[in-house]
């Protein structure tokens, strides 16, 4: 039996994939292969993602291969997956979780408060644009999409005056030794729901397939992901809301966990962290969505009945 692997097409897609292939024959001695596939996200790059169908566009293509039984199981980074799937597909492992941090890569500074009055940083990611203008309102924020190689070639020509990537794919490629770049605190710049996670999605009516993720599946890194996604699933958010979270184990099937949510205009910005058992981290992830969804009512409706045109940033 050969498993066929879908994966998005660019280097660091591929890696990952190959990832996946090397642990289906290290822990259960099948073969598998790899079907890149381009995606309409890979191909249109000069528009945000929120314009033109958010960040499921890296998954449709391959989505329709799983549909269409032209591949076995698809192999995503899970901060592109969104909080709702078609029906009959569903993520059926994740493996274990690497770094979840960003890098920021500039050749003139280490630190975003180094950076020049009035820099150039590229991105076309709102939850990073949002968190970096709460660190500096002055920095000129714009557009850069692109795989990793191409953001970093926009550094190497001085198109920006800096990025910000995931430390899991610079890694992935072994740009994060570079001296451009350097870590960012997570209390400067929280993730994005499930970042540095490899996902696996099936068919929910592929028993074999089924079966070959729960041998894979890293445990603790599912339970931890979960915290982030029921978070997600219950703002129903996508890539035009600027959102973040990270859970942590802290032993003694403990965790605690940190989550944001944005505005695009920065008219609010609340953050919340919490704690709890694995075993209630789910409902934990909820009961936070809940209190930001109830908390975003409260200030609009304020908002609205003062007039305010100008309204201050609110921090839970």
């Amino acid at each position: 039996m050969i498993i066929k692997v879908g994966s998005r097409a660019s280097r660091l897609a591929l890696l990952q994939a190959q990832t996946v292939v090397q642990k289906i024959k290290d822990l259960l001695g099948l073969n598998a292969i790899i079907i890149p596939i381009r995606t309409t996200g890979d191909l249109i790059q000069n528009k945000n993602l929120y314009d033109i169908g958010g960040k499921g566009l890296f998954l449709k293509e391959i989505e329709y291969a799983l549909l269409n039984n032209t591949i076995d199981i698809a192999v995503h980074s899970l901060k592109d997956v969104p909080a709702y799937l078609p029906d009959e597909l569903e993520i059926a492992a994740v493996l274990e979780r690497g770094d979840t941090g960003d890098m920021l890569v500039s050749k003139i500074a280490k630190k975003i408060t180094d950076l020049p009055l009035g820099a150039v940083v590229g991105t076309s990611s709102i939850r990073r644009r949002i968190q970096l203008l709460m660190i500096r309102p002055d920095l000129n924020i714009v557009l850069l999409r692109g795989n990793v190689d191409t953001r970093w070639n926009k550094i190497a020509n001085n198109e920006v005056d800096a990025t910000v990537l995931a430390v899991a794919g610079l890694k992935k490629l072994n740009y994060d030794t570079s001296p451009w770049c350097s870590i960012i605190p997570q209390s400067e710049l929280l993730p994005a729901i499930g970042q540095g996670t490899v996902a696996i999605e099936i068919r929910k009516d592929n028993k074999s397939m089924i079966e070959l993720c729960s041998k894979i599946n890293h445990q603790l890194t599912w339970q931890l992901v979960q915290v982030e996604r029921s978070y997600l699933k219950t703002l129903n958010a996508d890539c035009t809301v600027p959102i973040g979270g990270l859970a942590k184990c802290i032993g003694n099937n403990r965790f605690e966990a940190k989550f944001m949510l944005g505005d695009y205009d920065m008219r609010y910005f609340f953050y919340s962290e919490v704690s709890g058992k694995l075993q209630h981290g789910y409902n934990i992830g909820v009961e936070v969505a809940k209190n930001f969804q109830k908390r975003l009512f409260i200030k609009l409706h304020k908002s609205i009945l003062n007039s305010v045109t100008k309204p201050k940033m609110d921090y839970l």
